[in-house]
């Protein structure tokens, strides 16, 4: 398939372990959200990183499954995997469409091709980059997030001067304090970290 998909992911965590953001993967709940989920659908799902194409499948859809091809590898070997699909039902009606993992059954709804097929994370054992992330990281990006939602900076050296339109005051200064906690805690961590304090 090429790109990072196929050989040494481009990010793995720090204790060595591959991440789901490092892989390809196949979203069923997108798939149903683009109207692909319907029997006799097909077509082509890619992937880009930085305006370039990095991996490509092929897909056909059935009525309780859908079958992937694509190639892998510099001898370009051919790959056509079936991969089925369950259903559990929603608490006010309609149903919840789920990939079973060809490799050990589990409904998940996202499929990984950090190898030759495309299997949950669990048979790859990926993880999530932020579960390997210092706490120093993570109260930077808690800080930055409520920062985007205030509709701040990303720089966590500026102030946070105004409340967006429509949001209460209450909730402004409840989310601007959480974002100065966060901010001011990675910095004592780094403070900690280079003996500055």
């Amino acid at each position: 398939m090429g790109g990072h998909g196929s050989g040494r992911p481009l990010f793995s965590g720090r204790n060595g372990r591959d991440t789901t953001e490092s892989q390809h993967r196949v979203d069923i709940r997108w798939l149903k959200q683009q109207g692909r989920l319907r029997p006799h659908a097909f077509g082509s799902l890619s992937w880009s990183s930085g305006g370039k194409e990095t991996g490509s499948i092929g897909y056909a859809m059935e009525k309780d499954r859908m079958v992937l091809k694509y190639q892998i590898g510099a001898d370009k070997e051919q790959i056509e995997q079936t991969v089925c699909f369950d259903r559990t039902p929603c608490h006010f009606g309609g149903y919840r469409q789920w990939f079973l993992c060809p490799g050990c059954g589990k409904r998940v709804a996202l499929l990984y091709g950090a190898g030759k097929y495309f299997l949950c994370r669990h048979c790859y054992d990926l993880t999530y980059s932020c579960k390997q992330e210092q706490p120093v990281d993570r109260y930077m990006r808690k800080a930055r997030r409520i920062r985007s939602r205030l509709g701040a900076s990303d720089n966590l050296g500026e102030p946070i001067w105004q409340k967006p339109k429509g949001m209460h005051w209450r909730t402004f200064e409840r989310l601007k304090n959480k974002a100065d906690t966060a901010n001011e805690c990675s910095w004592r961590i780094m403070g900690r970290r280079f003996g500055l304090c």
